[in-house]
């Protein structure tokens, strides 16, 4: 049976709450949820940003081109590949209102490559904290149960060893064993007054590499 809008965000709504409080009630951390807060659960001192999922990857930041532009910070080569990546609604390319990797001038490829690579803590700092103390990301494994945590100053050491590869749908984040660990691609929804959005994956590999 093909998964429905409503059974999406239904799904979405269990784990943001039942299951993300089931993670924080074993780590002895106060539930903080919501949308305008990178912070799940909290103890006053430590506070965590906690995914569950039951794939290789979930969601870990959505934003508009225009945030994540200003927030890393991005040069003229960089905003152009966001804006043709990411695409918009006066973008007709042969009936797409956006480009593949594999459609953007090589020049524009290599130089946005380049910036993430110079730019990867602040990127991933962006795509984790946005602004805020996080002190821990969490996940739960709903398919085995088990929970993963780092620091961010472990993942930030990972990062710091991890290089970006382009890929047809978006910009991967490549670990030393060549898995990913964190993906860029653009948000993608049917209505087109909000498909052009930036959209981050944290995987599970970052955790169990």
């Amino acid at each position: 049976m093909p998964l429905t809008k409503e059974r999406g965000k239904e799904i979405r709504e269990v784990y943001s709450t039942i299951e993300e409080n089931k993670v924080c009630i074993e780590r002895n951390l106060k539930q903080v949820g919501g949308n305008k807060t990178k912070i799940d659960g909290t103890n006053g001192l430590i506070n965590e940003s906690i995914k569950v999922f039951t794939g290789k990857s979930t969601q870990v930041h959505l934003t508009t081109q225009k945030k994540f532009i200003e927030k890393i910070d991005a040069n003229d080569k960089v905003i152009n590949f966001i804006r043709l990546f990411c695409g918009n609604k006066d973008i007709n390319n042969n009936g797409k209102d956006r480009y593949h990797t594999n459609e953007i001038d090589v020049n524009i490829l290599n130089e946005t490559l380049d910036f993430f690579q110079n730019n990867s803590e602040k990127i991933i700092n962006t795509v984790v904290c946005n602004g805020e103390k996080i002190s821990f990301v969490t996940i739960r494994d709903l398919k085995s149960g088990n929970i993963y945590s780092k620091t961010f100053d472990e993942i930030t050491s990972v990062v710091k060893e991890s290089r970006w590869v382009m890929l047809k749908g978006g910009l991967h984040l490549k670990n030393k064993n060549n898995k990913t660990i964190f993906h860029f691609q653009r948000e993608g929804k049917k209505n087109k007054n909000n498909r052009y959005n930036v959209l981050f994956h944290i995987h599970k590999n970052l955790f169990i590499d």
